[in-house]
Order: C-alpha cells, then structure tokens, then sequence
C-alpha cells in the first residue's frame, strides 16, 4: 500500500471514530433527554395523585374496582397518559386512560412491599404502542401507576439513529475523499522526488538539480536532497579526479622502475652503477608505499574509523612533538599557551600535525628547529625554508599540489591533502602563511565556530 493510500485510508478511519463518537453521544444525550422529560412529568403526576389517595383512602371513599372513582380533579384525563392504581394482589381498584397497563411481577413486588413510596420505571407495550410506565408503591399498601405513550419518541430516536447513520457513512465517505485528494497533492512532489532519484541512479547525473515546485517540509525535502545530490556529484568528481592524478602520480615511479630494471638486465653495467640503480629502485619503491598509503588515508571514510573524544591540545602536541624528534633527530619545539579542549578523533589529529612537522622537516634546512605553536584551538607549525609564494598558498591543500619551488624535491603532493581532509571532517580551519624566520606557516584552527570545509587563511610572520 502506497503513502496516498495510507493517508486516504488513515483520513476516514479518522472521520470514522470521529462521527461515531459524536453520534453515540449525540444520540445518548438526545434520547436520555428526552426519556427525562417523560420520567419527569411521570414523578410529578404520581406526586400529585398519591397525596389525593392517600386522602381518598383514609375517607374510605374507594371500594372494589372502579372507572376513575377519584374524579377529574385528580385523574386529569390525557389521551396520551393512563393511571391506573393496584391492590396488593395486583388487581386495579381504579384505571383512567385510553388503555389499562399490565402488571408484572416486579410491579406485585411493589404492591405488597409496603415500604413507603418507592417507585421503577420500565417500558411496556399496550395495544401496540410503546409505553413509559412508572409504578410507585403505596405506604398503605398497593401501587400507583402511570403510563405515557412514547410511540412518538421511539419513532424519533429510530429516526435519529437512521439520520445518524447516513450522515455519517456521507461524511466518512466525504473525508475519505479529501483525504486522497489531500494526499494526492501531498505525495504528488515525493513521488516525482522518488522518480528523479531513480534517474539520477540509472544515468549517474548529478550535475542537474531537481527541480519540483513544492514548499513546507516536501520543499525542505526537496532543497535536502538536492543538496545531498550537489555533494555526491563533487564527491565523484573528487573521486574521478584523485584516480586521474593518482594514475598520473603513480606512472613518474613505475616508468623509472621499468628504466632501471632494463638497466639492470645488461651484462656490462659496472658495480657502482648497478648499486646506484638499486638505491634509485628502492627510493622509488618508498616512494610508491608512502603514496599508497597516503592514497588510502584519502579514500577511506575516517568519519566511521574513529569516535571523536576530547582532546587537550598541549598535551597531545607534546608526546607528538616528541615522537618526531625522537623519529627526525631534529629540534622540534612546543609553544603552548592557553591551549583549548576540543572533541577530535585523537589518531587523525595525530596524522594530521604528523604531516605539517613532516612537511617542515622536509622544506627546513638540516640544523634548523622546527616550532610547534599552541594557541587555544590554533595549532600552528613553522619552518625556516623556502617559505610558500603568495600565489601558491591557495593550492597547497590540494591533492597532489606541487609548488614550483618544490616540484623536484621528493613527496607525493597528498600529505597537506590529508590535512585538509581531517579539517573537512572536524569542521575546522587550515591555516598558511609566512614565519618569522621567512618560512612557511602551516596549521589548523580547531575552534567550533569554524566553518565547515575550512578556508585556507594567510597570516602574517610571527
């Protein structure tokens, strides 16, 4: 069963609950107003005439069985109305009316109860008409009734009922209606949604967004998975694109391999020589396992290797900054102040700073330090090398950027890449700039209000 469906079929079952309740209710309240107004008239009546027979029968003005022996002033004839009074056998000493009413058990019970004035109600049928018969027991003995025809009522609750009835089948087949209707229009914009999304599956075209006039929540919808579908189209041409430049990285080693290994297959080639061709070789084979792996830190998604925790910046900076001396045999040094705690995911925070020493170390001269600079969420990384141009800075978080200063030193072009991949994820801030030794600054600001897919921001020397 489709969503219009369910909708249509969840309105009328609605409507459904909805009518019947009101229509018992109205039905009850009706019909329980209108059986008050009868057992009313019915209590005051009986109050009446039982004050004037209990002065009748203590003038011992009634004996054996009479038609209205009490008179008109307290039998008041109506054409709708019987009174009639019993004896303790159940006999009638005396009946007014079109029509003398039965008496059963529960009324002899009354008759002979001799208990004051205690009264029932009950429905009887008389002549083929509906009655309301109130039977109100005597103290001295015997039972008062009184009767009213309430055919007339009993046809107009079966007429409430019937009316309750058709108004309501018409107004749960009215419901039933505006609700597919509603939800014909409903549904209309997220079946088209479900159309595109299978288009967008069979062509692999993530270039055209979705266009369906709708607003509310299916227009929320709409802009969501048109934003979804923005990013897996740069997703794949970011993936296309990281398989052509890899294809392009990994073709400069493999061909020098190849060179090497057919300079290895001549008988002639001096020793020296063919120690220089196993050194290039081996360089060549780090070269391609560093960018292997590096490749594989791109494409994986770190998002679900690791839960983020938090992290004191200064402390992880200093067991980081001392594995890499330690590693490098170089003087690297931390300047922490104020360092904040943030949530990161420790061990892509840990590959991240790794690649900007690793980068400094590389770029630095051999007996320079390298400073590691702490401040709040900013965790800054300075060399004294080249320094980046101005024009590059840029770039240099792109995959498999090289600078034109740097293009024939080692390196797979991948390590600020990675940096700016834990940057994307963390939603923080890539920084570069220039140091005060005329080096290059590169680092991440880790500060919440960051903006997601952070900007590369220059800034001045220390």
């Amino acid at each position: 069963m489709n969503l219009r469906k369910k909708l249509a079929l969840a309105s009328g079952l609605v409507t459904l609950v909805t009518v019947g309740v009101l229509a018992v209710s109205a039905y009850v309240i009706a019909s329980h107003e209108l059986r008050s107004q009868v057992d009313d008239s019915l209590k005051s009546r009986a109050a009446t005439i039982v004050r004037e027979i209990d002065r009748a029968l203590d003038r011992r003005d009634i004996f054996g069985r009479q038609r209205a022996p009490l008179g008109p002033t307290l039998l008041q004839p109506e054409f709708d109305a019987v009174t009639q009074v019993v004896d303790a056998n159940g006999a009638i000493l005396a009946s007014l009316g079109p029509a003398e009413l039965p008496v059963n058990g529960n009324d002899l019970q009354l008759a002979v109860a001799n208990v004051g004035f205690v009264g029932r109600f009950a429905n009887a049928q008389v002549e083929g008409k509906s009655y309301r018969v109130y039977t109100l027991s005597l103290p001295a003995g015997g039972a008062l009734q009184l009767g009213r025809d309430i055919t007339d009522i009993e046809d107009a609750r079966s007429g409430l009922r019937t009316w309750l009835v058709i108004i309501g089948l018409v107004g749960i087949a009215l419901a039933t209606l505006v609700g597919w209707i509603i939800a014909r229009r409903t549904t209309r914009p997220i079946e088209q949604l479900a159309r595109s999304a299978d288009d967008i599956a069979r062509t692999q075209n993530t270039s055209d967004s979705i266009d369906i006039n709708a607003t509310g929540e299916i227009g929320n919808l709409v802009t969501s998975f048109n934003t979804m579908v923005g990013a897996l189209g740069r997703s794949l041409a970011q993936q296309k694109q990281l398989v052509q430049d890899a294809s392009h990285e990994l073709r400069t080693p493999l061909t020098s391999l190849r060179a090497n290994a057919e300079l290895l297959e001549r008988p002639d080639l001096p020793a020296e020589t063919r120690r220089e061709i196993v050194n290039d070789m081996r360089a060549e084979v780090d070269e391609l396992t560093a960018l292997s792996s590096e490749l594989s830190a791109l494409a994986s998604d770190q998002r679900s290797s690791e839960t983020p925790v938090q992290v004191r910046l200064d402390d992880a900076m200093r067991d980081l900054v001392e594995r890499a001396q330690r590693r490098s045999g170089r003087e690297i040094r931390l300047h922490a102040s104020d360092a904040a705690t943030v949530p990161a995911r420790p061990n892509q925070l840990d590959r991240a700073v790794s690649n900007l020493i690793d980068n400094a170390l590389k770029f630095s001269p051999p007996n320079t330090p390298i400073d590691v600079f702490v401040r709040g969420t900013r965790i800054e990384v300075h060399d004294s090398g080249p320094g980046i141009a101005p024009d590059d800075r840029p770039y240099v978080f792109d995959r498999f950027y090289r600078a034109a200063a740097t293009r024939a030193m080692p390196g797979s072009g991948l390590g600020l890449a990675i940096v700016k991949q834990f940057a994307d994820i963390h939603g923080a801030q890539t920084l570069v700039g220039a140091s005060g030794t005329g080096g290059a600054m590169v680092g991440i600001d880790l500060a919440p209000t960051a903006t997601w897919g952070g900007v590369a921001h220059t800034i001045g020397a220390e």
